[in-house]
């Protein structure tokens, strides 16, 4: 719902998904809820919930600057925490770093020893804190000391970067000082004292910010989804230039020598984002690189010690990487010969040029990533904690990329997840991204719901994910088809045409198709359900907006000054005419139009799609009297990221498709996750 944020609550309905969910299972018994499912599909074990989440699964593993330690984050007390471990040491020696209820969000290392930052927002309100952690090099069962480096519950602050030459200097930006602007800040980690660096009066959505953590360079999103570059000089900032509507520019590194910016932009006619040069001095562009393929934006760019692009990454259907200097083409060849023979994409998370270190991950389609640190000198991998997965790949179907022709002839390309054995005639789940300006893809745990559509495929549904108009990464093209589409246009068509595709080859059958979608997946999924009552037989809407009115009127103070691209897209409720049209795509006005049993599932504390969106709808479904679940989680956000709370929602949605759709449905459920669904549920009659 506004730009720069990562976690999976903040990007639901904002940009790029990041947070990863890691699949792994056994076999479990199973209940047939329909005669049409008994089939060969029958015979395939049953993916455990329990596993879905899997307690024992690490993530986001990272080696220390001095190469001494890892640390990753893995499930305790219900919520992920931090753990560690000396390099060489395994996963099941790790040392919890932080015994948290509540979910560390992220975290980075400092390049000062025994010592890193982590960060996390109190149940899911987005008001992020910043902490640090000290732990004793020699003794890693000596409790380490946390100290809060934050205090303000109701601000948001986000670490930018530690000062190399002031290791004690965290950069981060705030709203502590005015709650609907975002400063930059240098915070003394020792001290806890705040040196102002720029304050925000131009409203930059996003900055360049130099080693000495200074703000250089700054692009404003405006009302009229425009972008206008400015550059400080002499203490002053200057415009450099100002985009048409719908492009922009992303910063990559400035050469204050050059008076020039290494940046990603579809600017001056250009479809698809490149990588340029410009020169902030007279305005001239000169390009560097752009997709070979044509096919999508750059997605990706590593620089060498010297600010020069190394190695550029692009996202079609598929991750394809491009070296730009010759000893990247030889490393890069050394790595993909020692993955030859599997189906898989390299990711090149960052390289430590000085000590010719790669962090790589190794994406798939049927297993969680698996990280990898290449030791250029040696041509060796170093293994980050890597598990064998408890399903075996070859258990699940790859995902597939398809691609179908929409009503009006745009092509849309999604994937598709089938049952191991059978792929006709099938129960069938739409599963929209969120965002809008997000796209899914193809990698396992590139995206929240990506192991949760095969966890679906496994219960004998084809799962669709399709990167509709408004998605990004395709082009501007592309995306602007997306403006004043909501609900009733082109965005909620490519999903219907979506759905006739597979019934047309033989894949869905028509009479059991159901839609699931999270924030804006969750809007498609009500928009399906009141615009297209007769093509979806069950919808659940996660953390959805049921009316993009209130949706926009609800947004907190400090997105504001961001949402340029929102009233342009979908519309700004102060102009009449813009919220008559927004009435007119907003479920919530057309909840008579609705057939389908409908499940609602919602975070108290969200503050995106506040929990209003929910029940109001839930409320005059009810009066209606149509059918309709309601799960309320007290303690989340933007989403569920509580295990207790993860399992209890897959729960639910596992018994709803199962009852509406007939698919297979498991009865090997823990008495916990079971209690804590009938927690979660709402008495609708009594909103």
């Amino acid at each position: 719902m506004t730009t720069q944020l990562t976690t999976f609550k903040r990007t639901l309905l904002g940009t790029a998904m990041a947070v990863a969910v890691c699949l792994t299972g056994c076999q479990g018994a199973a209940v047939l809820t329909n005669a049409k499912t008994a089939s060969v599909e029958q015979q395939s074990a049953l993916i455990q919930m329990e596993d879905l989440f899997d307690k024992a699964q690490i993530s986001r593993v990272k080696l220390s600057k001095d190469g001494r330690f890892l640390v990753f984050l893995k499930t305790l007390n219900g919520a992920n925490n931090l753990f560690i471990v000396p390099k060489g040491g395994k996963a099941s020696e790790a040392v919890a770093l932080t015994q948290l209820k509540d979910p560390v969000d992220s975290y980075a290392w400092s390049s000062r020893d025994g010592e890193l930052f982590f960060f996390k927002d109190h149940q899911g309100d987005e008001n992020t804190q910043l902490f640090s952690l000290k732990f004793d090099v020699n003794d890693l069962q000596k409790a380490p000391k946390i100290t809060k480096l934050t205090t303000n519950p109701n601000a948001q602050f986000e670490f930018i970067q530690q000062l190399s030459e002031q290791p004690q200097t965290l950069v981060v930006k705030a709203n502590h000082s005015d709650i609907g602007r975002l400063d930059v800040y240098h915070l003394n980690a020792d001290t806890l004292e705040f040196k102002s660096v720029h304050t925000n009066t131009l409203f930059f959505a996003d900055e360049y910010i130099n080693e000495q953590g200074e703000v250089v360079l700054g692009l404003v999103k405006n009302k009229d989804n425009t972008r206008t570059l400015y550059r400080k000089n002499n203490g002053q900032w200057h415009k450099v230039l100002t985009t048409l509507q719908g492009e922009d520019i992303d910063f990559y590194h400035f050469d204050k020598d050059t008076n020039t910016a290494l940046v990603s932009a579809n600017i001056e006619g250009r479809d698809k984002e490149q990588l340029l040069s410009l020169n902030l001095s007279n305005g001239v562009i000169e390009p560097i690189h752009q997709d070979p393929k044509n096919e999508s934006d750059l997605e990706k760019v590593i620089l060498d010690d010297n600010g020069a692009p190394y190695l550029v990454t692009y996202y079609g259907d598929r991750l394809r990487n491009y070296p730009l200097q010759e000893e990247a083409k030889q490393q890069l060849a050394v790595i993909e010969s020692q993955f030859s023979d599997e189906d898989v994409d390299i990711l090149i998370n960052k390289i430590d040029h000085e000590k010719g270190h790669w962090d790589i991950s190794i994406t798939s389609s049927v297993q969680p990533r698996r990280r990898f640190v290449y030791e250029a000198q040696t041509q060796k991998l170093v293994d980050l904690l890597n598990k064998a997965p408890k399903i075996a790949p070859e258990l699940l179907s790859p995902k597939k990329t398809i691609y179908y022709t929409a009503r009006d002839g745009e092509q849309i390309q999604a994937y598709l997840t089938l049952p191991k054995q059978n792929a006709q005639n099938l129960p069938t789940i739409v599963l929209p991204h969120g965002g809008p300006w997000a796209r899914d893809h193809w990698a396992y745990d590139s995206d929240y719901f990506n192991p949760i559509a095969h966890y679906f495929a496994n219960r004998g549904y084809a799962v669709l994910q399709a990167n509709y108009r408004g998605s990004i990464g395709f082009g501007k093209r592309f995306t602007l088809l997306g403006e004043r589409n909501w609900g009733t246009g082109h965005m909620q068509h490519d999903l219907t045409d979506g759905v006739n595709y597979l019934v047309e080859q033989g894949i869905a059958d028509k009479n059991r198709v159901g839609i699931l979608g999270a924030s804006y997946g969750g809007y498609a999924a009500l928009s399906g359900a009141a615009f297209t009552p007769d093509v979806y037989k069950a919808v659940i809407s996660y953390v959805g907006p049921s009316s993009l009115i209130t949706l926009v009127e609800s947004f907190p103070e400090r997105f504001r000054p961001y949402l340029g691209d929102w009233f342009k897209a979908v519309g700004d409720p102060l102009i009449e005419a813009d919220r008559q049209d927004m009435a007119s795509r907003s479920p919530i006005n057309f909840v008579d139009d609705i057939k389908a049993p409908l499940m609602l599932l919602q975070g108290a504390n969200d503050p995106r799609v506040t929990k209003a969106e929910s029940d109001n709808i839930a409320r005059a479904l009810y009066q209606a009297g149509s059918p309709v679940k309601y799960y309320l989680a007290k303690d989340e956000g933007h989403g569920f990221l509580k295990r207790e709370n993860k399992l209890a929602s897959i729960r639910a949605m596992e018994e709803f498709f199962a009852q509406h759709l007939g698919g297979r449905m498991s009865n090997n459920v823990s008495a916990k996750t079971a209690e804590q669904l009938a927690k979660l549920e709402v008495d609708i009659s009594k909103l």
